[in-house]
């Protein structure tokens, strides 16, 4: 599932800047002198051969899902003219772009635990209240699978998810 909320988001928001913003957009962006920007050419560049020329669509295929969820902070959101909530179709109306950011910067620090083996082993009962941090993390991944709108409602649902929570809670019990 986290494959598939980076993936729709990158791709979704790198189309919807493009739309909003002209094609070259991103290309402009990486030769300003933008702190996110550079950050990321950085990191991208550290990464690849010397003679690596970062463009257009290389920013969309090497990027991190950090990149992207800042899209939705003021600063980035204002000068991209708002464009970046324009991914998901089923936005519920007071869901605002604060909150969007909050979510996606939950899910992608929660990521970040799960994917680096930042998250502890969950071996007894004292460990109760990070089953309660993995099934509040759960419910924000399906919220914005959710929000996208067009996915199948079988992977949107999450179900998978708190069945795999329910069985940990039982052997915790």
């Amino acid at each position: 599932l986290f494959y598939l909320f980076e993936s729709t988001l990158k791709k979704r928001l790198y189309n919807q800047v493009k739309i909003k913003m002209g094609d070259d957009w991103s290309t402009r962006q990486l030769t300003k002198p933008d702190p996110l920007f550079e950050e990321e050419r950085s990191y991208i560049l550290r990464r690849k051969p010397n003679n690596f020329l970062l463009k257009d669509n290389g920013l969309l295929v090497e990027s991190g899902l950090g990149f992207w969820v800042e899209f939705f902070n003021r600063r980035l959101y204002k000068e991209t003219k708002g464009s970046p909530i324009g991914i998901f179709k089923n936005l519920p109306p007071a869901i605002k772009r604060k909150d969007i950011y909050q979510t996606l910067d939950s899910v992608k620090e929660f990521r970040n635990q799960l994917f680096h083996s930042r998250q502890p082993l969950l071996v007894n009962k004292t460990d109760m209240p990070m089953l309660d941090l993995l099934k509040q993390h759960a419910e924000n991944l399906e919220s914005i699978l959710s929000w996208f709108g067009e996915l199948p409602e079988s992977i949107v649902n999450g179900q998978h998810i708190k069945s795999k929570i329910d069985v940990l809670q039982k052997k915790l019990d």
